[in-house]
């Protein structure tokens, strides 16, 4: 059965949340991305691509790049740009296109699962793509891209989701200039929260929609730092940070 637990999130102020949300880092290519933060210093994409702060002579995968995307998650998390929660939560994401919408629950997923899994997959990696994100996760200390996973309909999660967003105002509501409505909402309440990941324990898989590189990434580093916590002689209880990864689950 699918595990799933919320997680203490960095996000943006509200105030600025329409200029730092970007389209996912593999969407574009240098001179694109380039472009995008020149025209947008807050754009996410800064972080996500941090060779955009350098001129070409400095290769992509360069280790400068991974320590610039370091220094200003650190420099916007510094000067109020980014908020930390004070408590492990879940949120709802919402995108409306064309008046269609389609609403996700955002959680952290678990390695295990990727591993055993009970998170199936349908493409495969490329090496040089799985090294970008590994030392980009390494480096960071985070998780900055969410994996795309979708489940088969649950009636308990639907009316759970369903009672959230019609009754809790959002905590975003922005269009961007691609005409895509973003909405999210904080589920802050404790007994929604413990109910939702109790409902996930009946979804028996759930299924990599987009992101297969940014799963096996974070996966491997997940494996990496358990081992180096057990080739310390430190016990693994699977609550460490390390253990899960960022995701947004869909119904089908």
């Amino acid at each position: 059965m699918a595990a799933v637990k919320p997680f203490f999130c960095i996000r943006p102020n509200e105030q600025v949340v329409s200029k730092v949300a970007a389209l996912p880092y593999d969407v574009y290519n240098r001179e694109e991305a380039r472009k995008v933060v020149a025209d947008n210093p807050l754009s996410f994409l800064n972080i996500d691509r941090a060779e955009t702060q350098f001129g070409d002579e400095v290769d992509t995968y360069d280790e400068r790049v991974y320590q610039k995307a370091r220094e200003l998650l650190d420099q916007r998390i510094e000067d109020g740009t980014f908020v930390t929660e004070d408590r492990a939560c879940y949120y709802l994401y919402q995108l409306t296109m064309h008046g269609r919408s389609q609403t996700g629950i955002v959680a952290c997923s678990s390695v295990d699962d990727y591993v055993n899994g009970v998170i199936k997959k349908h493409e495969n990696t490329r090496e040089d793509k799985e090294l970008d994100r590994i030392r980009h996760v390494e480096v960071t200390g985070a998780h900055t891209g969410p994996i795309f996973l979708a489940y088969r309909n649950n009636e308990t999660l639907s009316r759970m989701v369903e009672r959230v967003v019609t009754e809790e105002a959002p905590l975003y509501d922005f269009v961007s200039e691609d005409g895509i409505g973003h909405k999210v909402w904080r589920v802050g309440d404790s007994q929604t929260a413990e109910a939702l990941t109790q409902a996930f324990d009946q979804v028996p898989a759930t299924y990599i929609a987009d992101g297969h590189h940014r799963a096996a990434s974070a996966v491997k580093v997940g494996l990496r730092r358990r081992k180096a916590q057990e080739d310390r002689g430190e016990a693994v209880t699977g609550e460490e940070g390390c253990n899960w990864f960022l995701s947004v689950l869909f119904p089908e």
